[in-house]
């Protein structure tokens, strides 16, 4: 058991952090969280903390996680986040820091999906096959994609895809060297040696501490699930008994989107296209279904035609159904997504009889494909194969199970059954997602680990942690371990927060969208002035972003960086902070994780609380599932969320010490939310509440940032 003893010689006054780091920063409360996480660890039980900016919360887990590692050779704990860059930090510092200070040898490594790391074999085989074409050049355009990520696959060290320049992982040509388990020869590749994926998962299985992220997390816990395997066994993860969930305030969304099941077009053009290809030279230039055909030798001819003309017809049922379930009116109607039951054409008249159809084709389809897949004794190349095969065969069964529950969605309450679209002409998708992950989260990890550590800057909703349990499935339990630690930064001297207190302020609302935007742009153009730049400017809709920049530019004198879809938010906090002067409009992978330390942040202007969007299928389901219970779905889930998401924004402007700057909340509806968000944030010092008025903000910005 790790003793109050360990825990004080790291942390407290003189301890090995004191000592060991020359801008160590001492923190009471980082002592405490420490005491709270060995506590688990010690009880068996799962712990709820949240730590605000500037405790040191990983130092607090990760200490423990290392002095239990070298008293218990059985143990070894996983450390799962939302966040690239917070990964990064654990295991390039904050690991290696803790190690030496401490003088012991942990092993530990990150580990993250299969999909994340660029494979060695396929890599080597696209430069074989760029080289043959090129007539012995491999890029004649030293500037391409390919030559690029060429360049950065010859000194890569992780192999992980995250490396490269946000452009470059959407370009083709890294989808078709990623590593893919279906494909991978494992100890008979050639390259297996040098193989990015299984070097990242040998050093896993040899270290006492993986660092992971939310979504590989919820992978290995759903295939354990499923296959009836506890945490003593070796799935993708190693064997592991011990947790923590870092940024857990986005578990519930990242569960609730790993749960759901998606069907479109593109995917099914892409999945036929898998399927049909031209697959190896090897076997003359065959399809994958040509290679199949010939592995079961007692296909007739027939059934290779019939396969292939099912497979068409599913493509053009598909095509028709998901072409016709979302008319102009409900373009007009709902932005880009809605229930099922919102629709102009009611699903059940309609509709399902379709579903019905496409249905039963791709059953006869799948029973087709099984029979295919039916060989034995084959050898490791057809092995492979069988192993593509089988998961595209899988796409198409999780369709039809997608079909057959949209067919008898009123027998399925625990499902929310909606469309996504994109665009006017976007394609659409039929989208099954669960209702809640709460009892899933408790079955599959919280009631089979021995400790779970969740951990967060923002998870209290207002005065306690119930939003958060309730998500989680942890609501009932009776032994959980919970700590909050507000940040320990002077608030009161270094922030000052600004909200229209007055009736000068104007209130977000969708009918008035372009006022607003027109009341945002005086008011940004305003603050920018006063601050002289340094600004970041939050938005809840790509919309309002895209009327207020187009509004306030000419107003704007300095460097003005707009966030765009496929822009690279790292490439854009960087230029962001080069330039003191700048001013950045974010949309919401601006809001959380990211850093902007010094005076290259010093004015963070909220441009309207953000509650939910209104057409959101998981949150309206979710209200009208509390509604009919006689609860309060706007009390229950949509002011909780908005608080948490508010805090998570202003969160972005004090992350040091040092740090200086203004919060403004143009939405005037802050108002009469105050009281809650302030129990909610730090101590900011808020001027004159009475005469808070929206054309006084300019003043007072520069008041206080430049007297």
């Amino acid at each position: 058991m790790i003793s109050q003893e360990q825990l004080e010689d790291i942390f407290a006054r003189g301890g090995i952090l004191d000592k060991g780091l020359g801008n160590y920063e001492r923190r009471d409360d980082q002592l405490l969280m420490a005491q709270d996480v060995a506590r688990c660890y010690a009880e068996d039980t799962v712990g709820v903390i949240e730590a605000g900016t500037g405790i040191g919360k990983s130092y607090a887990y990760l200490s423990v996680a290392i002095l239990d590692a070298l008293e218990n050779a059985e143990d070894r704990t996983v450390v799962a986040t939302s966040n690239v860059a917070l990964q990064q930090q654990l295991i390039n510092k904050d690991l290696p820091t803790l190690e030496r200070l401490m003088d012991v040898d942990v092993p530990y490594a990150l580990l993250l999906g299969r999909g994340r790391y660029v494979c060695f074999a396929r890599m080597t085989g696209a430069m074989n096959a760029y080289r043959q074409k090129a007539d012995g050049l491999l890029f004649k355009d030293e500037e391409s994609d390919e030559e690029r990520i060429y360049q950065w696959f010859r000194n890569t060290t992780t192999g992980i895809v995250e490396e490269l320049d946000h452009r470059l992982l959407s370009s083709r040509f890294i989808q078709t060297v990623r590593s893919d388990k279906d494909t991978c020869m494992k100890q008979k590749c050639p390259h297996y040696s040098r193989c990015f994926y299984y070097n990242a998962l040998q050093k896993a299985r040899n270290s006492r501490i993986i660092v992971t992220n939310h979504a590989l997390l919820l992978i290995d816990s759903s295939i354990r699930s499923d296959a009836g395997e506890d945490y003593d066994e070796s799935v993708i993860i190693p064997p592991y008994n011990r947790l923590v969930i870092d940024e857990c305030h986005n578990i519930d969304r990242a569960a609730t989107e790993f749960f759901s099941t998606y069907m479109d077009r593109r995917w099914i053009l892409e999945t036929h296209r898998r399927l049909f290809q031209v697959t190896h030279k090897a076997r003359h230039d065959m399809t994958l279904a040509d290679i199949l055909t010939t592995l079961r030798k007692d296909v007739t001819g027939e059934d290779a035609r019939r396969f292939s003309t099912l497979a068409v017809q599913f493509n053009q049922e598909a095509a028709s159904l998901l072409g016709g379930i979302i008319v102009d009116d409900d373009r007009r109607t709902f932005s880009s997504q809605c229930l099922l039951d919102d629709t102009r054409i009611p699903f059940d008249q309609v509709q399902r009889s379709r579903c019905i159809a496409l249905a039963s084709t791709l059953d006869q389809f799948l029973k087709l494909f099984s029979f295919l897949l039916d060989v034995r004794d084959v050898d490791e190349e057809d092995g492979m194969y069988v192993r593509m095969a089988t998961t595209i065969r899988d796409t198409y069964m999780s369709w039809k199970n997608l079909l057959d529950a949209f067919i008898e969605h009123a027998s399925h309450p625990e499902l929310v059954f909606h469309y996504q679209w994109s665009g006017r002409e976007g394609e659409v998708s039929m989208v099954t997602s669960p209702l809640s992950v709460a009892k899933r989260m408790r079955d599959d990890i919280f009631d089979k680990l021995q400790s779970v550590v969740c951990t967060s800057a923002t998870i209290k909703a207002g005065k306690d942690f119930s939003y958060f349990l309730s998500q989680i499935g942890l609501e009932d339990r009776q032994d959980l371990v919970t700590g909050f630690y507000p940040s320990p930064f002077d608030y009161s001297r270094n922030a000052m927060l600004l909200y229209p207190a007055l009736e000068d302020g104007m209130s977000f609302n969708v009918s008035t969208r372009r006022e607003y935007a027109h009341y945002l742009s005086s008011l940004v153009v305003d603050a920018v002035r006063s601050s002289e730049g340094g600004a970041l400017v939050l938005f809840t809709s790509t919309e309002m972003l895209n009327l207020v920049s187009e509004e306030a530019k000419d107003g704007i004198s300095q460097t003005l960086l707009i966030q765009k879809k496929g822009s690279s938010t790292e490439k854009l906090r960087r230029a962001f902070c080069q330039d003191e002067g700048s001013v950045l409009f974010g949309l919401r992978s601006f809001w959380e994780g990211i850093d902007v330390p010094g005076d290259s942040l010093r004015l963070l202007v909220i441009t309207q609380l953000p509650f939910a969007h209104v057409e959101d299928p998981i949150r309206r389901s979710r209200a009208m599932a509390l509604a009919k219970e006689g609860r309060n779905p706007y009390m229950l889930i949509d002011l909780p969320e908005m608080l948490i998401t508010l805090k998570q924004g202003i969160g972005r402007l004090i992350r040091s010490e040092n740090d200086r700057g203004v919060v403004v909340i143009a939405d005037a509806r802050a108002r009469r939310y105050m009281p809650l968000i302030r129990a909610c944030i730090p101590a900011y010092y808020i001027p004159d509440e009475e005469g808070l008025s929206v054309s006084s903000f300019p003043q007072r910005i520069e008041d206080f940032l430049y007297q």
